[in-house]
């Protein structure tokens, strides 16, 4: 992630594919001018650790656009489609991350208060719904000590 905006790094979509980094790289710079279609592709230089000491290497940072597209330019082998999907997962992990903290801590504790509400009312129209009321309130309860604990922090005493 960089400056708010979840980034693939290069040699992380190589290894998720099973091939070189060096092989990833080199699609990266044949259509380098289509994936900045999508924005500038940004580039890293890395140490890694080698037998011989640390090396450098160049790393290409990816928008969810240009990862996409680098990644649909492979074949679909059963390690590539899995890639695909994960890649898939964690671009939408990481923007659900990134919308709640954009939400203040205070919508946030708004919005489980509504939940719980509509959870309660819920649950006073039938057996079926007040069971999901049950499955739910542990739920409840643990974002409300989140939420209390990051709008209130305690003070570490005596540790």
């Amino acid at each position: 992630m960089l400056d708010k905006e979840p980034l693939a790094a290069s040699d992380a979509l190589a290894a998720g594919v099973a091939l070189s980094h060096a092989s990833v790289i080199k699609l990266v710079r044949k259509h380098q001018a289509s994936l900045e279609r999508f924005g500038g592709v940004r580039f890293e230089i890395r140490p890694f650790l080698t037998r011989g000491g640390v090396q450098q290497k160049e790393v290409a940072l990816l928008n969810e656009q240009q990862a996409t597209l680098l990644i649909s330019m492979l074949r679909n082998s059963p390690i590539v489609i899995e890639c695909k999907v994960r890649l898939v997962e964690e671009f939408y992990r990481m923007r659900a991350a990134l919308s709640r903290q954009a939400k203040g801590l205070w919508q946030q504790m708004q919005a489980l208060i509504a939940q719980e509400v509509e959870s309660k009312v819920r649950a006073s129209f039938g057996s079926r719904l007040m069971l999901d009321r049950k499955r739910d309130i542990p739920h409840f309860e643990s974002e409300h000590q989140r939420l209390e604990a990051e709008i209130q922090p305690s003070l570490p005493l005596f540790h």
